[in-house]
């Protein structure tokens, strides 16, 4: 379990992109979304990087984006976290095992330590709570009911009826067939901008459950004799 100042300087990492397959292999990732906090407060700053070339146009189109090699972000955020004695945090096992599989072994091995999968301390909270009623558990719930559970105050972030999958896959049609950003329709504008901002609330949402599960288990802590 990480320290409420471990949680803060921590960088947290979602992609998107097609999911499993129904064969069971899991394709690269289009994108990988980065939501570094503040020192203070709950905001931070988002970046996001595009991995395939031809959404090189896509990635003209949003200020926090980028196109680069999939190995070159995560050789460099090693070295940075690292250098900072900090930690990426991500939701699932997904976005380990799209590491594991996709990276270098040397740099997976090398990177490990410094990944945290919040989901299985989130489960374990949100069971203790009964976050989700008496009789119901928090296995297979997704992140948009963990955050609506522990953040009920706050307004939910905006849902992406079309799915992550679809988007990419039409965000692969558009880049097929135009290489400028002002040659995209609207509506596929829409696509990379409604991606990005559900991506940017996946790494939100995550960091603000960590800073609540870090501050609850660092009160606990405190408290026991």
């Amino acid at each position: 379990m990480l320290s409420p100042e471990q949680f803060r300087n921590a960088i947290y990492l979602d992609f998107e992109g097609e999911g499993k397959k129904q064969d069971g292999t899991v394709p690269m990732p289009h994108m990988a979304g980065l939501f570094r906090p503040n020192q203070t407060g709950k905001t931070g700053k988002y970046i996001c990087v595009f991995f395939d070339q031809k959404w090189k146009p896509a990635s003209n189109g949003i200020s926090a984006a980028d196109c680069g090699a999939f190995d070159g972000l995560f050789a460099e955020l090693m070295l940075e976290l690292e250098k900072e004695n900090s930690y990426l945090v991500y939701w699932t096992i997904h976005e380990d095992m799209i590491l594991q599989k996709y990276l270098p072994n040397a740099l997976y091995t090398r990177l490990a330590p410094r990944m945290f999968n919040l989901h299985p301390t989130a489960k374990k909270y949100a069971n203790r709570r009964r976050l989700f009623g008496p009789n119901e558990s928090a296995k297979k719930r997704p992140l948009e009911d963990f955050f609506a559970a522990m953040y009920s105050k706050r307004n939910p972030y905006p849902p992406f009826p079309l799915g992550a999958a679809e988007a990419c896959r039409r965000i692969d049609t558009a880049s097929a067939n135009h290489k400028k950003w002002k040659n995209f329709s609207d509506k596929q504008k829409g696509y990379v901008k409604d991606l990005v901002a559900y991506n940017v609330g996946d790494c939100r949402s995550t960091w603000l459950i960590a800073r609540r599960l870090g501050n609850v288990y660092h009160q606990r802590k405190k408290q026991a004799p």
